[in-house]
């Protein structure tokens, strides 16, 4: 009997840290508007302090992400498919098309698809590692493929557990980011009136 119990605790250990990469997908996609805050801080090798960030966002897998900075100063970011708009306080909002400059989106999207957990169109530009298990917290490595990913980013993780909780963005040159998302809200599926104007330009 105890040994019938240990080789039951070994399976069920082993069977939880096999977290395959469909399985983390389906969790990731599983709901459709998210809510939260996050911040960032910046490591750059010019300053000896990381530059600080912080406010909420609103991802909508349908429509796209609205982010909020609140802290050091207001702007704020909607990205769709084709378009971006960014607006400083005070200031008139300026909107760039994917036609105006694809390098913009493709770098947007990219971090678009690395929120989403979209890893059908990360497994195209990364090799990945997947590390952990849903129940506790997992670790997806990337490692950037081609250009002009692999000439700026040496490496990005993104962890979690239920949902993404953190990204660290490591750049060849030496600067790195890390967002920490909290406060994740996904209760409300539908998108405010408000909302679904913001996503309209």
């Amino acid at each position: 009997m105890h040994k019938a119990v240990c080789c039951f605790l070994f399976f069920c250990s082993f069977s939880l840290s096999a977290l395959t990469l469909e399985q983390l997908q389906q969790q990731l996609t599983t709901q459709k508007v998210i809510r939260g805050d996050f911040k960032q801080s910046k490591n750059l090798q010019m300053f000896n302090q990381p530059l600080v960030s912080d406010g909420s966002f609103l991802l909508s897998h349908q429509e796209g992400l609205i982010w909020t900075q609140k802290n050091p100063f207001p702007v704020s970011l909607v990205l769709t498919k084709d378009k971006l708009r960014q607006q400083f306080s005070g200031q008139s909002a300026e909107i760039v098309e994917a036609s105006d400059n694809p390098m913009v989106f493709y770098f947007s999207h990219l971090f678009l698809s690395l929120f989403k957990g979209d890893l059908a169109s990360l497994e195209n530009q990364f090799s990945m590692t997947l590390t952990g298990d849903l129940q506790n917290t997992w670790i997806l490595h990337l490692t950037p493929k081609a250009a002009p990913l692999n000439k700026v980013f040496k490496e990005i993780d993104i962890k979690g557990s239920i949902q993404i909780e953190e990204l660290l963005l490591v750049e060849l040159n030496g600067d790195s980011s890390v967002i920490e998302f909290s406060h994740i809200d996904q209760a409300q599926s539908n998108l405010t009136l408000q909302e679904k104007n913001a996503f309209e330009f």
